[in-house]
């Protein structure tokens, strides 16, 4: 997987779990549509940058959850920045199947996010951690 797709997909489960309603229908239809090949291709992920943009109360969330990324990857500027990771830990892949493919992504990524899942997903963005 490439490295900003697992940075995309980070930020886009982690906005999911922060909407308080379900998604409207064609956003939901598509994210079902990715889910058919996400198993057997986790690089599968669609435009979820375009998905996001298409409903405004998942876009504001997406972008701070970016920028939240982004900012934890920083460096100081006297060190070399670590190389991203291009395997997405099956969690990651776990989760954003789960979420999906159901019928609410919101409330399925509610459940399918374990609380830490999402600081593991950033630890190993980061090269604090190694792919399990």
């Amino acid at each position: 997987m490439k490295p900003n797709n697992i940075i995309t997909l980070t930020a886009f489960l982690t906005a999911l779990t922060q909407l308080d309603e379900p998604l409207p229908e064609n956003i939901q239809t598509q994210l079902n549509d990715i889910s058919k090949t996400l198993k057997d291709n986790p690089d599968n992920i669609g435009n979820l940058d375009a998905i996001a943009e298409s409903y405004p109360p998942l876009d504001k969330v997406y972008q701070i959850e970016l920028i939240r990324i982004e900012k934890t990857g920083e460096r100081t500027k006297g060190l070399r920045p670590l190389p991203l990771p291009t395997e997405p830990t099956a969690e990651l892949t776990n989760a954003a199947f789960n979420a999906f493919s159901n019928n609410n992504s919101v409330a399925a990524a509610k459940i399918a996010v374990q609380p830490n899942l999402l600081q593991r997903v950033r630890d190993f963005i980061n090269g604090r951690i190694e792919n399990e």
